[in-house]
């Protein structure tokens, strides 16, 4: 082999080196971006089975509930910014806040509809479970936070 021959070939293990290094990468990056399904942390309790067959079913809600999470984001983001703004304006502020009701409701509602779907196709004790989870979550986040000035 001539020299021009070890420089190709080293040039396409190079080659190859990276896209595998570069493609480890994206798909890591893919998979921490993606967010999880609504209400997967519910399914925790269930067997892996059911596990499996809720978070498919919760997945396929995705489309629907992904624009409801960013509009939610938006409404939080207006309200952080009305109540830091250096000129106050209560009007921003209620009209922010009443943007996140709104929007919150309508996420709520969606969710709502998701857990009566995903319970009925549960037998009893997993129905049970499932709801049991949720309240518990809710009432967890009910819990007031303990630093008073996390707005940003």
């Amino acid at each position: 082999m001539n020299r021009n021959n070890y420089i190709v070939i080293a040039l396409l293990v190079s080659l190859a080196a990276n896209l595998l290094i570069v493609g480890f990468m994206v798909g890591k990056n893919r998979n921490a971006n993606r967010a999880p399904p609504p209400m997967a942390w519910m399914a925790e309790q269930l067997s892996s089975e059911t596990q499996r067959r809720v978070r498919g079913q919760m997945r396929s809600q995705l489309p629907e509930v992904r624009p409801l999470r960013e509009d939610m984001r938006q409404a939080q983001a207006a309200v952080r910014k009305a109540v830091s703004a250096e000129a106050f304006d209560p009007q921003a502020l209620e009209r922010a806040l009443q943007q996140s009701r709104e929007v919150t409701g309508r996420y709520q509602a969606l969710i709502h509809e998701n857990l009566a779907a995903v319970a009925a196709e549960l037998p009893r004790e997993q129905r049970i479970a499932l709801v049991r989870a949720a309240l518990q979550r809710g009432q967890n986040a009910k819990k007031p936070s303990r630093k008073p000035d996390n707005i940003r």
